[in-house]
């Protein structure tokens, strides 16, 4: 196992260098962006212990250093993506362990093609139908932003949800439930295609538990449903999971910037785009660098996990050796 993660961090290794390149070769053809020299390993060299140091450049928009733009703007989007990504496990895992354990009855085939036909809505347009009925139609949910302007929370963590419970503000707990019902309408609609994917997944795993062995010596000891899936389904299926998680929360991080686009979230999708149409170079690219870099590592070490907890798994890497 020692020798696999150490495969996955040089994998993670070789993965941003590579993503560093890239960078500095789109930066390199915006003119005046790096004092080219013609030694093109010095300038890169140079250019990758900016990175290192945390210089992304600074904002045609703003002037400000792009690195202090995106530890404003990243938490945001990460506190939106957290919350889709928990959501979307909540609600896909228990309906696809329910159509894994009646695999072809017809409940099975409905969950599966009202999935399928979730799964194929564009995210946009169902941010726009969401928006326009529980928000402006029924004045349900506020519409776009993460507080109400009336409440004054210090950022501490950039989590909205931590800053209102941690604030020294009178009014911190009202804050609390407005920043709640700000997240939970992107929170939503981001988590639709992601929830899809859970139930997709975990339907095949749990069924691939079902055909083995050990469930039909369960049941033959008299165990109940409910302990035969608490006691075995789950413990074997959830795990293999665990990939496929990672692989969800990168198209959550992806999928945000439309999603924030939509509903005015202040996270790091929206301030890209609004980058692009202002032709900031230097904020696009420490944007999606920044990115590329996270849902990089997210993967690694959603890999590595896997192997951690999974004894089959770690029982295939030795057998390997």
């Amino acid at each position: 196992m020692f020798f696999y993660i150490i495969r996955r961090i040089n994998l993670l290794v070789i993965t941003v260098t590579a993503l560093t390149v890239i960078g500095f070769y789109l930066r390199s053809r915006v003119p005046g962006d790096l004092p080219l020299d013609g030694n093109i390993l010095s300038n890169y060299v140079d250019y990758l212990l900016a990175i290192m140091q945390g210089d992304l450049g600074v904002t045609s928009g703003t002037g400000q250093p792009v690195l202090d733009e995106i530890l404003t703007v990243f938490p945001a989007t990460l506190e939106l993506c957290f919350s889709a990504f928990i959501l979307s496990i909540m609600i896909g895992v228990p309906i696809g362990t329910i159509a894994g354990m009646q695999r072809g009855s017809s409940l099975d085939s409905t969950i599966m093609g009202i999935s399928l036909f979730i799964f194929s809505i564009p995210v946009f347009w169902l941010a726009s139908l969401v928006m326009m009925y529980f928000a402006l139609n029924w004045n349900w949910l506020p519409v776009t932003g993460r507080l109400n302007l009336l409440y004054d929370i210090d950022s501490v963590t950039g989590f909205m949800l931590i800053d209102t419970l941690v604030s020294d503000n009178p009014h911190s707990q009202d804050a609390f439930y407005d920043a709640l019902k700000h997240l939970l309408l992107p929170t939503i609609v981001l988590a639709t295609v992601p929830t899809t994917e859970v139930i997709r997944q975990m339907r095949n795993h749990v069924s691939d538990v079902m055909k083995q062995k050990y469930i039909k010596a369960a049941a033959s000891k008299g165990l109940s449903k409910t302990e035969i899936i608490m006691r075995h389904v789950l413990r074997n299926a959830i795990p293999n999971m665990i990939p496929h998680l990672g692989l969800q929360f990168s198209t959550v991080l992806t999928t945000a910037m439309v999603t924030e686009a939509v509903f005015s979230w202040p996270g790091i999708g929206r301030w890209l785009i609004n980058s692009i149409y202002q032709q900031d170079h230097a904020a696009i690219q420490g944007g999606m660098l920044t990115v590329a870099i996270f849902v990089v590592t997210a993967n690694v070490l959603t890999e590595i996990l896997t192997v951690v907890i999974h004894p089959i798994r770690r029982k295939e890497l030795y057998a390997q050796h």
